[in-house]
């Protein structure tokens, strides 16, 4: 299932005129969206996110609480031929892959070691 899922740095990506007070309520946005494509017959999903700090809670917690909550979607779903989550600049990106590469990636990316540390 993993392997479907592709996160991907994009450039200004207009935000939704959402507030949501907690890590968990914004995953559950997105699970609905997800859920609401599906149910119009997408099989190749697409969602942006965003750096949610202006919401009141760090990004990364959003990034462990959203990839959690799609990943559910997509094990319920294995009709779903792709996932592409775009993150909005560079903030967001290293959040959610950083996520996506600790817990999810089913190859985890080639670390480089300084020699000097």
């Amino acid at each position: 299932m993993t392997e479907k899922v592709t996160v991907k740095q994009a450039g200004q990506l207009p935000m939704p005129l959402i507030y949501l007070a907690s890590p968990e309520e914004l995953a559950q946005w997105y699970v609905s969206q997800l859920e609401w494509a599906l149910e119009q017959g997408e099989r190749e999903l697409t969602m942006s996110c965003f750096t949610t700090e202006s919401l009141g809670f760090p990004t990364a917690r959003a990034a462990a609480a959203v990839l959690k909550a799609v990943m559910d979607v997509l094990y319920d779903h294995p009709e779903v031929e792709s996932l592409t989550v775009l993150c909005a600049g560079e903030e967001a990106y290293r959040a959610y892959s950083l996520h996506w590469n600790m817990w999810y990636a089913p190859y985890k990316p080639h670390h480089s070691h300084d020699e000097d540390l």
